[in-house]
């Protein structure tokens, strides 16, 4: 895998960063609801009329492209979907103009994005649907960043035929690894910038060495979730893909307690914004759950055990 990126790839990165420098981050997300925000259906609008939502070929096996545009996406706080679409859709191949979300068929409870989905992915053992809500689905109320809806007895229905579940429930993987690596990102960087403002015994307090060591340590837990996360996305490996989210799934609990340890109780305060991105970690660490534990996957996948 080449760690550098062509001119085409910085070119989207460039494009996607100025339009999300615009049109989401913190400021977009209090203005949604905080930490209980509204879909940000405005984003999503822009984004497709940028074409940034359909980077990713149909039935593509690399979506690098992808993985890039939905880190971006998640470092800057967007309340949106997209990270189904861009990654979990085109292995589908199926016509859907709105948000999506993406359950298993043993789901029976919240689910992000649910309540503002035009069509629900549903991934069996053996079998993918697409589920079109006949009724609208109840809206319910959660501090974890993210638009929530309660998802319980979906309509049977909507088979796909030849859907490859297991690529499905795979690149779903790839998809909340990389979400994951954003909001670490977003965390890190808010707490580099505090630890370098704040001040105790005339020295910042990240002239300190234990806090020094504590963020390099996180910084290397993030990098390893990242480039884990894109070499998913570029092989469409299943292995690598589990060991994507495992690795993510590890970093994000370093991330979540160093963070919120170097802040003190401000980082919970919601009118502080590291909140926002790690309260969305507890969500996507609790979502790899539901597609099979991470690390059990990692191992099924590289041994089959």
């Amino acid at each position: 895998m080449d760690f550098t990126l062509d001119s085409h790839q910085e070119a989207v990165l460039e494009a996607v960063g100025t339009l999300l420098s615009r049109h989401s981050g913190p400021a977009r997300l209090h203005d949604l609801g905080g930490d209980e925000p509204g879909y940000d259906h405005d984003l999503d609008k822009r984004l497709a009329e940028a074409g940034f939502l359909d980077v990713a070929e149909p039935l593509s096996t690399c979506r690098l492209d992808a993985a890039l545009v939905l880190e971006a996406l998640s470092g800057s706080l967007a309340s949106s979907a997209a990270g189904w679409r861009l990654l979990v859709l085109p292995t589908l191949d199926v016509d859907v103009e709105g948000p999506v979300a993406v359950v298993t068929e043993s789901h029976s409870g919240p689910a992000r994005f649910a309540a503002d989905a035009d069509a629900l992915v549903v991934i069996g053992d053996d079998r993918v649907r697409l589920v079109r809500p006949d009724r609208p689905i109840p809206r319910v109320r959660s501090r974890l960043g993210w638009p929530v809806g309660e998802v319980t007895g979906l309509s049977e229905g909507g088979a796909l035929d030849g859907a490859p579940a297991a690529a499905v429930r795979s690149w779903a993987r790839v998809a909340v690894a990389t979400e994951m690596v954003g909001a670490m990102q977003f965390a890190l960087d808010i707490t580099v910038r505090h630890v370098s403002d704040r001040r105790q015994f005339d020295r910042a307090i990240g002239s300190f060495q234990a806090v020094q060591h504590g963020l390099a340590e996180c910084s290397v837990a993030v990098d390893g979730a990242r480039w884990l996360a894109l070499e998913a996305a570029f092989t469409g490996s299943a292995s690598t893909a589990a060991a994507a989210l495992t690795q993510a799934s590890e970093a994000s609990k370093l991330i979540f307690r160093r963070t919120h340890q170097y802040h003190g109780a401000m980082g919970f305060t919601r009118e502080y914004d590291l909140h926002l991105a790690t309260l969305r970690l507890l969500a996507l660490r609790s979502e790899a759950e539901s597609f099979g534990r991470p690390a059990a996957a990692c191992a099924h996948e590289h041994w089959g055990i």
